[in-house]
């Protein structure tokens, strides 16, 4: 009993004393630190907008090809006596160099006896002329014998009438009166002979001239010359080979200027105003500067590790529109595509090449450029005003590749959102992080500035309505 009681008694003494040293405890702890929390916006990119002149580029794509092509057809038949060592596929020749020549022995035998013959029709005219001269002679003699025999029959008819003559004697000088006077019509028929006759020769000397221009044009023919400089893209014929008149031997194409068709749409061609027909004709008739009065192009080709540039000039426009896309095709003429050509380092412009073609139509003052993602179908952009999220109107002039040109709708200084927004709700709050314009776009072709939006120039601002 007592011991029952001695253990009942110490296990309420125990949680007597822990309640007492919990309480304790619980008493002397301090309630934690309160923090308060702070509302953040979302985190957006801006780049800030700044106004200046920026450049309205055209762009299209386009294969390279010869501006020229040129198909070896010889224009005689015969043996191949020379061949250029450089008539190869691929191997470059120049301006006026021999392709190859033909045989000229029977084109110059033709021309010898077509010679031969304008020296026979010459001594043959000599000798008429000659001819003509013994007529003349002859027919002055006879007709002052037939005044003699005149005189002569007058005389005898008066002394047949005084009985001193007899008749028969006046008869027999009647006769030689009219064989003079038969003398005299032959001469007279002998000379008029002599003039066609003359006039027949001078005419065949005339057609053995032309037989001879001909012949010699022949002879020229035998040897093919390059007409421009150019490469050669196929051959088919080799020394000795009997070459036909009409049938392609070769094919170069001209590498002095190569163009690029590229398809452009209507609404491009609104900002190519000096494309008319009458100046694409004025500026092709200025052979020291050609095209100089139509815009310059810029011509790109990527290679494998690098993006490789040329210099051009619009050149014209090609008859109607594509009937497939409804798009016009614009000719870019690129001259000297081998100029830059260094080996190892640039490769020439070449036929074949897939490229990108920029126009630079004109220059636009006081224009921001954005990104073409910054700009919304309603034509509105999102701009942060005091870090709350707003919604502008814009005027967009021209969109292209990853940009957008704009005429009004945006302040100097502005921040432009440019980062895509999920459900943006007017005067959310925003964090801000600006970033550099120029890392926004792909870089303009070389000899356009770069877009206004990346230079800080300062100073000037779009007006709201224009």
């Amino acid at each position: 009993m007592i011991r029952r009681a001695l253990v009942i008694v110490t296990v309420i003494a125990v949680l007597a004393v822990g309640v007492g040293g919990m309480r304790f405890l619980i008493s002397q702890r301090k309630p934690p630190p309160r923090q308060a929390t702070e509302v953040t916006g979302k985190l957006v990119r801006v780049m800030t907008v700044q106004p200046q002149e920026a450049p309205l580029v055209i762009e299209g794509f386009g294969t390279v090809r010869a501006k020229t092509e040129w198909s070896a057809v010889p224009e005689i038949s015969g043996p191949v006596i020379r061949r250029s060592p450089y008539l190869r596929a691929g191997l470059h020749m120049r301006r006026g160099e021999v392709l190859f020549e033909i045989d000229p022995r029977p084109y110059e035998l033709a021309a010898r006896r077509i010679q031969a013959q304008i020296t026979q029709y010459r001594k043959d005219i000599a000798v008429l002329q000659q001819q003509q001269r013994n007529h003349e002679a002859s027919l002055r003699i006879a007709k002052r014998n037939l005044a003699i025999a005149q005189a002569e029959l007058k005389r005898d008819d008066t002394l047949v009438k005084k009985g001193t003559i007899s008749s028969r004697e006046r008869n027999r000088q009647r006769q030689t009166r009219n064989d003079i006077e038969q003398a005299v019509q032959t001469a007279q028929n002998n000379l008029q002979l002599i003039g066609p006759r003359i006039a027949t020769a001078e005419a065949s000397i005339a057609t053995a001239r032309v037989q001879l221009a001909e012949a010699k044009l022949q002879l020229e023919k035998t040897t093919l010359v390059m007409p421009f400089d150019g490469q050669v893209l196929s051959s088919d014929v080799d020394l000795g080979e009997y070459v036909q008149a009409g049938r392609e031997v070769a094919k170069l194409h001209d590498t002095t200027a190569v163009e690029i068709p590229i398809s452009l749409t209507l609404d491009d061609l609104k900002w190519l105003p000096g494309l008319s027909p009458e100046a694409l004709r004025t500026a092709s008739d200025h052979a020291a500067a050609p095209f100089a009065q139509l815009p310059p192009a810029t011509v790109q080709w990527r290679g494998e590790t690098q993006v490789y540039t040329w210099q051009g000039h619009v050149g014209r426009w090609e008859a109607g529109l594509d009937a497939r896309t409804r798009t016009l095709t614009l000719v870019v003429e690129v001259r000297e595509p081998w100029k830059q050509f260094q080996p190892g380092e640039q490769p020439p412009l070449q036929p074949g090449m897939f490229c990108q073609v920029s126009i630079v139509a004109r220059r636009v003052p006081n224009a921001v450029v954005i990104p073409r993602a910054a700009l919304r179908p309603d034509q509105t952009v999102f701009v942060a005003i005091n870090n709350a999220l707003a919604i502008r109107p814009v005027r967009v002039l021209h969109v292209q590749k990853d940009r957008a040109l704009l005429t009004a709708g945006l302040r100097a200084g502005e921040p432009l959102v440019v980062s895509p927004l999920t459900a943006p709700v007017v005067g959310m709050q925003l964090r801000l992080r600006e970033v550099a314009p120029e890392t926004l776009f792909s870089p303009l072709p070389s000899g356009s500035s770069a877009p206004a939006a990346t230079v800080r120039t300062g100073g000037g601002s779009m007006s709201e309505g224009g």
